[in-house]
């Protein structure tokens, strides 16, 4: 007699909550649905870069590196050709084994009034003139901004598809953050730092520290306020890995499933203490917020206030906090979450709008190192390493997230296919390169909504990867739209902008 599982079966023990992945028992005889619940569940993600990918006054093949000017193709991240006969770009080189299971989406157009600096004259889903803040809003919501504040007028994409699933998920969404600290002296986050809005306007705070994020998902820890609660709860943790807790129950599922399915949980079971032990080896960030005071190791290190904007004044130890470990974990963790059905939505804000990071050590990894901040990048920060290749290294190294996730979620198998068929996984960066929106004017800009840029990953509801769409200066948010669809929308709606990207499901 075959044994049958359902899907929603979970392990748990002492606090700690286990899901399990999609195995062949829980599956009709096709592998394309639950046996007793119906279609297998569709993921959806965003990852968001706070850059622009141009830099001022450069032209899209002009760069300086080493001190020295040339001009070259193949740096900017739009693709010459459309299609699926197109060559990566610089900053899509991370994607190269991953080239069928994603879709650029290019020349995307956030539209302002060039006539006009007052809010009232802002079109439907536009940007007010003041670039970072005034983008901001018509980015992530499709609602327009009517001033230079870092706030969104509406919902955002990611919970309006984590309300297609409520209830069906221990965790609503997914709400993280690669960037711990703001970095820059005589300012704050003022609203950077929010990628997520509720319905009601309520923005949602990201989680920095990946020990709490990991507990919240595997042991039950939930930040409340209470200190007491925070260190017992996180003690009973370090001493036990989640695995220990669901000992039993663990084995006994073991000892009742086939041969595949067996394999498939104990490479999911060492995935997952894998991951534990990496997430302990980062103790959380330092802050007001409720966190697992009990964390093994010192205090991590948070890079301080960059000392300046540019190459003269910018310190090598200042301004970063291991953020590309950060980023790496937290990947892991939506990868997890997604596999386990703990959520089904998730946001990865890997650098905050207008970011202020130290570049130096993340562009050193890519051997092109950079004396500059993330933001003065575009602006030109570094004297000897400017315009589009230095640009484009930075994007590169946040695309190389996207691509690691995506590269998780495709060697993941689920049913007939692996969890990235089932998933839409969306790369944002912040702006464009083109006419600058502060003064509608000055032209190769990075504060410009022209030439805008967005990634779609997996195949969802039909998505088609594998192809450069031209989207004709459509809104980016219908690229959103088309994300979501995948993951189960039945609207075209988002904020004051309707419609999708055809192309993303056609070709």
């Amino acid at each position: 007699m075959s044994f049958s599982l359902n899907r929603r079966t979970f392990l748990t023990g002492a606090g700690a909550t286990l899901g399990l992945p999609v195995l062949e028992c829980m599956l009709n005889r096709n592998g394309t649905a639950y046996a007793q619940s119906g279609e297998l569940p569709r993921r959806y993600a965003i990852l968001f870069a706070g850059q622009s990918i141009g830099g001022d006054n450069w032209a899209k093949d002009r760069s300086r590196i080493d001190g020295q000017n040339f001009t070259e193709e193949g740096h900017f991240i739009r693709p010459a050709a459309t299609g699926r006969d197109y060559e990566l770009t610089t900053p899509l080189l991370p994607l190269a084994t991953m080239k069928d299971q994603f879709s650029v989406v290019s020349n995307l157009y956030i539209p302002f009034d060039a006539n006009s600096t007052d809010g009232a004259a802002v079109p439907a889903g536009g940007a007010f003139r003041d670039f970072h803040g005034g983008a901001c809003g018509p980015l992530i919501s499709g609602m327009r901004s009517t001033s230079a504040s870092f706030r969104a007028a509406g919902v955002t994409s990611d919970q309006v598809v984590a309300g297609l699933h409520a209830g069906q998920t221990n965790v609503e969404s997914l709400v993280l953050r690669a960037q711990p600290s703001w970095y820059l002296a005589g300012s704050s986050y003022a609203g950077r730092q929010y990628l997520s809005y509720r319905s009601n306007g309520e923005r949602i705070e990201a989680q920095t520290s990946p020990q709490i994020a990991f507990s919240s998902l595997f042991g039950g820890f939930v930040p409340d306020g209470a200190e007491a609660a925070a260190r017992f709860d996180f003690a009973k943790r370090a001493r036990l890995s989640v695995l220990d807790l669901v000992s039993q129950k663990r084995q006994r599922i073991l000892g009742r499933v086939g041969r595949a399915d067996k394999m498939r949980l104990e490479r999911h079971f060492d995935e997952i203490r894998d991951l534990e032990l990496r997430v302990a080896q980062i103790p959380p960030v330092t802050t007001g917020e409720c966190r697992a005071l009990d964390a093994p190791g010192a205090d991590p290190a948070i890079g301080g206030n960059n000392a300046g904007s540019g190459s003269n004044d910018i310190a090598t130890n200042t301004g970063y906090s291991g953020e590309h470990e950060r980023a790496r974990l937290m990947c892991d963790l939506i990868h997890m979450a997604f596999v386990c059905d703990l959520t089904r939505v998730a946001t990865l804000q890997i650098t905050v709008f207008q970011s202020h990071m130290n570049v130096h050590p993340i562009t050193s990894m890519l051997g092109r190192p950079i004396l500059a901040d993330q933001h003065e990048v575009g602006h030109n920060g570094d004297a000897n390493n400017r315009g589009q290749l230095a640009v484009s290294t930075v994007l590169q190294w946040h695309i190389s997230h996207y691509a690691y996730l995506l590269e998780k979620l495709a060697a993941t198998p689920e049913g007939a296919g692996s969890v990235l068929d089932n998933s839409a996984i969306v790369f944002m960066p912040e702006g464009g390169h083109g006419r600058q929106l502060n003064d509608a004017t000055s032209e190769n800009q990075t504060h410009s909504t022209e030439n805008m840029v967005l990634l779609v990953g997996g195949r969802a509801g039909g998505l088609k990867p594998g192809q450069h769409v031209d989207a004709e200066r459509a809104h980016p948010v219908r690229g959103l739209v088309s994300a979501m669809q995948g993951a189960g929308y039945a609207g075209d709606t988002l904020g004051e902008v309707t419609g999708n990207i055809p192309q993303l499901f056609t070709a």
